[in-house]
């Protein structure tokens, strides 16, 4: 991964959007690398998900086929969800 500075200023905060890159700070546009934006990687935590759902189909009988239908989506195998069908 590769560090982006601002080839005006330094700063590091930069917003990219079609392949150019926005100084926050000087307000520079310039073009940057498919190499040269930094990797982020996607932080999902499903267990947390299905957990919080499990809970509100507990609490809110009346949705709870709603709310086991989208834990199903995530996990088609999940027992718990299935018995609120």
């Amino acid at each position: 991964m590769k560090k982006c500075n601002c080839p005006n200023c330094g700063a590091n905060k930069l917003d990219y959007s079609y392949g150019y890159a926005f100084c926050e700070y000087c307000n520079s546009k310039f073009i940057i690398e498919k190499n040269d934006k930094p990797q982020t990687e996607p932080n999902f935590e499903i267990d947390n998900d299905i957990e919080c759902l499990l809970k509100k189909c507990k609490e809110d009988p009346q949705n709870a086929k709603k709310y086991a239908n989208l834990i199903l989506d995530i996990d088609p195998t999940n027992e718990e969800a299935k018995k609120y069908l």
